[in-house]
């Protein structure tokens, strides 16, 4: 167990890296992308992929307000 809090921290450090490059407000754009995308799946009768595509946007609005709320020296 000692060796679990260095490995999250790290893996921490390394989501940071990669989303500080990415303006906060990306997240909640692509967070409404994909609901747009799923109704169109779904009017097109693509009812998989519009299943799919419609649950990421409580992904990319979790990663939004995770950064948000652990990293905010980046506001």
């Amino acid at each position: 167990m000692a060796d679990a809090r260095p490995q999250a921290e790290e893996a921490q450090e390394s989501f940071f890296r990669v989303t500080d490059n990415i303006p906060e407000e990306s997240w909640y754009w692509l967070s409404l992308g994909s609901i747009v995308i799923s109704a169109i799946l779904k009017l097109t009768g693509k009812n998989h992929g519009a299943l799919f595509v419609g649950q990421w946007a409580p992904t990319f609005l979790l990663f939004g307000l995770y950064h948000r709320l652990i990293h905010p020296s980046k506001r």
